[in-house]
């Protein structure tokens, strides 16, 4: 497996890039910029050239053979510049200067045409350096004139600052790609800093040593952030040992008692009724530890979201009411009253929600006294539906409202009600109305009313 090049390496890497293709840029255009001023100043001086030989051609002074020596004077002096005379039957009169090859058959400019850039010709020669010349006739039935410039050492001068560029181009780049890579590794220190210090975290210690006021802006929000997450590992750690101890206490309980009960019926012999009262009593210790490994199987289904809800409308006061005929029997035992006042739907899954609500009757059934009267209502409002269930009795005390659904927690510290609940029935309900996007919510005055809410949103943002 091939190690990831490493982040300072590949922005140090970009820089040169970037730096490279920066100075590339500017080094074409200062390539471009120079060359098309060589060729305006070569064209100048090309044009000049031209206009003196057209003043030369006009001379009407002197023998032939003198006017055309002091033609031939335009171009010396200059190894680049080369001068053609021809008669209009192509005989050469005189080639002078440099040699420029087959100059082709272009439209000669008249005697008293304007001279200027439009005039320009241009061709190759057959080593391939550019020429740049002038085709103009000395008169009607003179002779034709070509007066050129082979940019032989135009071309070198181009050449060699081509590679000039080139060559800054590059150490250019390489340049901005260690400077680069030397301000990045710098740069990078504080996040070596969170980096070791984050190794010697644990759960004991639960900080980040590393003290965010002293890291640039840009990192302050990551320290925060790992210090956030740091806090949320260390509580949910506490949680889990919490949960473990709180579990294996649970289910020692009923274990302890099927095991104490067995044993103590196998330690003489007993009657028929006996043992058939014994395994009645271990069936109502199974059917508890069943329904605790149900509950948590159900709590860890949602925990990894393995738990599909089937979403339907259902209406509220009919689902009170099932749910107050089911505890019916039960309330009467504790000469306990239910009265439902509900109305409007609910969007929801059927069998979560009657969970949810029979869990919140359950518990107000059992710490109701009695002839208390528990009240269950509901009501569709805009853009959600609300369940209340209330009743009277010891309430709650304030300090325990933020962990009433936290699993497995109970008011009791001694935990003497462990025979009637387990500690998880809360735990459901939030993990319940979670799962519909909603919310639930206490409120209790110790020694008055406490009440429990249930608010699913008109329709989850995600169902």
């Amino acid at each position: 497996m091939t190690r990831a090049r490493s982040l300072t390496t590949r922005l140090a890497l970009s820089f040169a890039l970037i730096a490279g293709c920066a100075f590339a840029g500017v080094g074409m255009y200062l390539y471009q910029a120079l060359a098309t001023q060589i060729i305006e100043r070569d064209d100048a001086e090309l044009l000049r050239k031209v206009t003196r030989a057209r003043a030369e051609l006009a001379e009407r002074d002197g023998s032939a053979a003198e006017r055309l020596r002091e033609l031939g004077s335009v171009v010396s002096g200059n190894d680049e510049y080369g001068l053609r005379v021809r008669l209009p039957d192509g005989t050469l009169l005189l080639a002078t200067g440099a040699d420029a090859g087959a100059i082709p058959e272009v439209t000669s400019l008249a005697a008293g045409a304007p001279i200027d850039g439009n005039a320009i010709q241009t061709w190759s020669t057959s080593h391939g350096y550019p020429v740049r010349g002038v085709l103009m006739l000395a008169g009607p039935g003179q002779p034709q004139v070509v007066l050129y410039q082979v940019a032989a050492s135009r071309l070198a001068l181009l050449r060699a600052y081509r590679w000039k560029v080139i060559i800054a181009a590059c150490l250019g780049a390489l340049g901005a790609g260690l400077l680069g890579y030397a301000a990045l590794h710098a740069g990078m220190a504080p996040l070596r800093r969170i980096a070791a210090g984050t190794k010697t975290v644990t759960f004991s210690s639960g900080a980040l040593p590393v003290d965010p006021s002293e890291l640039p802006a840009e990192l302050n929000e990551l320290a925060q952030a790992l210090q956030h997450m740091i806090e949320r590992l260390r509580e949910r750690y506490e949680r889990l040992s919490q949960f473990s101890a709180d579990l294996a206490h649970d289910f020692r309980t009923p274990i302890g008692n099927l095991l104490g009960q067995t044993q103590v019926a196998l330690a003489s012999d007993r009657s028929a009724d006996e043992y058939q009262a014994l395994l009645a009593s271990n069936i109502e210790e199974y059917e508890r530890l069943a329904r605790m490994i149900e509950n948590m199987l159900f709590l860890a289904r949602a925990d990894n979201a393995r738990v599909a809800l089937n979403y339907v409308d259902l209406d509220l006061a009919v689902e009170l009411e099932r749910q107050a005929d089911y505890f019916e029997l039960l309330a009467d035992s504790r000469q306990i009253t239910i009265c439902v006042d509900a109305r409007g739907t609910v969007f929801a899954d059927a069998f979560l929600l009657r969970r949810a609500i029979g869990n919140l009757i359950s518990n107000a059934v059992r710490y109701s006294p009695a002839g208390a009267q528990i009240g269950l209502s509901a009501r569709q409002l805009e853009g959600e539906a609300r369940i209340e269930v209330s009743n009277p009795g010891p309430g709650i005390a304030a300090e325990h409202l933020p962990k009433l659904f936290d699993r497995f927690f109970r008011g009791d510290p001694a935990r003497a009600n462990s025979l009637e609940s387990s500690g998880i029935g809360l735990a459901i309900v939030k993990t319940i109305m979670e799962l519909h996007h909603g919310t639930v919510q206490a409120e209790s005055t110790p020694g008055e009313m406490t009440i429990f809410r249930l608010v699913f949103p008109e329709r989850p943002a995600s169902p």
